[in-house]
């Protein structure tokens, strides 16, 4: 009997990985994250959520957590994109930046950079000879991506000097292009310094012989997010960025709307939603500076119950990566990995901040667990789709370019008697490429082949035919 095949709407479709994952419902997510992905539309949900990470990462400085695969401690530093086309929206990231950031570290700057400016006044308008008091010792935490790096450094050496440790600074761009703009001035290129401040302890230095820079060797630490169109992300992830590893340490969330899509609408905070945001918001700024403006102590999070979980999924990726041979896969899942583990640090130290809070320990584990392995999957496939092709480009690229010439030369692979063919498959497994026939006719004059054809020849050894 003939089998008939089932209608397309009864087909089982084939799940992709991260189709079969899910955040948990929106009621379930973290204080902060739970009221903004709430009043999102549908289609803005997951880029809601991780437009939220970023700035409540740069929000709670003082946590400490331990990575399975790291031998020193970690912080909650992330570095967020989001891509979208021109008009497509993505001003929500900049609503969410205000919301978490206006009164709270951009207060406290606000009074600081007064002080800076005051100043400066006085610098300006001091009589001869006069003598001015010492600099004041400013703390701030918002930064412009268009920063030197020398004020970058002088800043994150006031940490030390003022509180002894160190803080996290934000940093947050409308327009990709600024960032890619500044960068051309070497002074504010910080690509190097993007690298390093997303591990907690990895130092930057500068050291000049003028009076008038400023020279210390320090522990910069950035939690940020640009928001970009996809011309100005290729500009500024060129092939010294895919090469160097700061793709790698960015999470990209892109808007792809259908044709025509209307506009995405966000519902406005209901004044229960805008207290419970502030009161937590609050709270983490205790959690950060004591009544005496220094700082609290740091908080060790205990994480080690995700690291079986964290295992299982960076080794199931590295036996992908064997079997497909993709070096992308390979280098790609493995900090995708630390990116979600440090957002699934971040959404439990939310919900046991909480003081309204219910949860037992054992529904905050299965939720944060599901937070992590979702975003583990959705950084890792965003990743490769942006850039897992020209990664491999520049691999092999590379590597062809390291590999040692052969040990044999050309003429002496070929068989006694050989084709045309064969010598054109010999030099394109070389990388030749000069043509067949200049081969020939050298190998000719050298009278060590003989034309047996056109396309068929001999090798001559000396004293006559072989």
């Amino acid at each position: 009997m003939k089998q008939t095949s089932l209608p397309f709407e009864e087909e089982s479709k084939v799940l992709s990985p991260l189709e079969r994952l899910s955040l948990p419902k929106d009621k379930d997510l973290p204080p902060v994250i739970r009221e903004i992905v709430t009043n999102a539309p549908q289609n803005r949900k997951i880029p809601a959520f991780i437009a939220s990470l970023s700035p409540l990462c740069a929000m709670c400085p003082r946590v400490r957590l331990h990575y399975y695969y790291d031998t020193r401690p970690s912080a909650l530093l992330l570095q967020v994109l989001i891509e979208g086309a021109q008009s497509s929206g993505k001003s929500f990231a900049a609503d969410i930046e205000s919301l978490i950031m206006d009164k709270t570290l951009k207060a406290r700057d606000k009074a600081m950079r007064r002080l800076e400016q005051e100043y400066r006044d006085k610098k300006k308008t001091r009589k001869a000879n006069e003598k001015l008091e010492s600099e004041p010792e400013t703390t701030i935490r918002v930064v412009p991506p268009t920063i030197s790096k020398t004020v970058l450094t002088k800043r994150a050496d006031m940490y030390e000097r003022v509180f002894g440790d160190t803080l996290t600074f934000w940093m947050f761009a409308e327009e990709l292009a600024q960032v890619t703009d500044a960068g051309k001035n070497g002074y504010s290129n910080l690509r190097t310094i993007m690298r390093t401040s997303y591990d907690l302890g990895s130092l930057f230095g500068i050291d000049f012989a003028s009076d008038n820079s400023y020279s210390a060797i320090v522990d910069i630490n950035i939690c940020s997010m640009f928001c970009a169109t996809p011309a100005a992300l290729d500009e500024y992830f060129d092939k010294k960025a895919i090469e160097g590893g700061n793709i790698t340490r960015t999470i990209l969330c892109k808007i792809d709307d259908d044709l025509g899509e209307d506009g995405a609408i966000f519902i406005p905070y209901t004044s229960e939603q805008r207290s419970a945001i502030d009161t937590m918001l609050a709270r983490l700024m205790n959690e950060t500076y004591d009544n005496d403006g220094g700082l609290q102590p740091t908080v060790d999070l205990d994480m080690s119950w995700l690291d079986k979980t964290v295992c299982k999924w960076v080794r199931g990726k590295g036996d992908e990566a064997t079997l497909s041979g993709s070096q992308a896969l390979d280098v790609f899942r493995k900090r995708s990995s630390v990116s979600a583990f440090r957002i699934a640090a971040l959404c439990q130290y939310l919900y046991m901040q909480e003081e309204t809070s219910s949860l037992t320990l054992d529904i905050i584990q299965k939720r944060v667990r599901q937070i992590y392995l979702f975003m583990a999957e959705y950084i890792l496939q965003n990743m490769l789709e942006r850039w897992g092709k020209r990664f491999e480009e520049l691999n092999a690229k590379r590597e062809a370019e390291l590999k040692p010439g052969p040990k044999e030369n050309l003429f002496d692979q070929l068989t006694e008697t050989f084709t045309r063919e064969q010598l054109n498959l010999l030099i394109e497994k070389q990388g030749k490429v000069t043509p067949d026939k200049v081969f020939i006719n050298r190998w000719k004059k050298l009278r060590v082949i003989e034309i047996i054809d056109k396309n068929t020849f001999h090798k001559v050894k000396k004293g006559g035919r072989s």
